[in-house]
């Protein structure tokens, strides 16, 4: 058993052998380890001082890492003229738990209507690897100053991670606007920052109009109000709404 990044221990070792199957003491054969081709993670590297000499027909390799973790990797041995060796299989496991990262980013979504696909937070070690072990609380929001003020994401925003993914079904931001992102966070890790995503209006359903300014002063007839008056206007999301067109009319009173 191997933790990503942690030296092989103890030392791989792979001796130069007659046609007997003999230690052959007098070589000095240079002898490289790679990871045989279609065993482990796709992508891994065998870390370290992969090409040794023999000492007394004996090659030592004493700081070999590998960076992903996985199952079934095994090592080949070769050197020039002689006929290749392969290793037992072995696993690689994750390092520590160190940060966090998105590994299912928030969609475009309708106000008010869960993220889909679910958002999904990963608990990484150094290298990346996801800690498979790890059952860690993550909390999410909508991170500050991005989307619109004053917006709430609901739905359940703290989950403990399963097999080191956290998975968040039915969060909801209940106001429209674009360009808002995610924070995760969980004690003692790095939080992780998603990409951005737009959040629009419900469709079908009325904005709605309020009188936000000049309601209840008194004027005289023909001039201006002192204060104008104004409306706003918000969508279903609660955000600014644009393009509508608002009249103005008497609605109770003489004249």
């Amino acid at each position: 058993g191997v933790v990503v990044g942690v030296a092989i221990g103890p030392a791989v070792q792979v001796v130069v052998r007659d046609a007997q199957g003999n230690t052959v003491t007098s070589a000095t054969t240079s002898v490289t380890l790679a990871i045989a081709s279609g065993t482990g993670t796709t992508g891994a590297v065998l870390g370290g001082t992969v090409t040794q000499a023999a000492v007394a027909g004996v090659a030592t390799f004493a700081n070999l890492t590998v960076d992903k973790a996985g199952t079934g990797y095994t090592l080949t041995a070769t050197a020039t003229s002689l006929t290749s060796a392969t290793s037992t299989a072995f696993n690689v496991t994750p390092g520590a738990a160190t940060k966090l990262a998105v590994a299912v980013q928030p969609s475009a979504v309708v106000a008010g209507a869960a993220i889909a696909p679910a958002v999904q937070v990963v608990v990484q070690d150094a290298l990346g690897n996801t800690v498979t072990s790890a059952t860690t609380s993550i909390t999410v929001a909508i991170t500050s100053a991005t989307g619109t003020t004053g917006a709430v994401l609901g739905g359940t925003v703290t989950r403990a991670a399963v097999a080191g993914v956290a998975t968040f079904a039915d969060l909801t931001v209940d106001r429209a606007g674009s360009g808002y992102t995610l924070t995760a966070a969980a004690s003692g890790l790095t939080g992780a920052t998603s990409s951005a995503f737009t959040v629009s209006a419900a469709a079908g359903v009325p904005a709605t109009v309020a009188i936000q300014a000049g309601d209840g002063q008194t004027g005289l007839v023909g001039y201006e109000l002192n204060v104008r008056p104004a409306v706003r206007v918000t969508d279903a999301g609660n955000a600014p709404g644009a393009g509508v067109s608002v009249t103005f009319a008497v609605a109770s009173g003489g004249g």
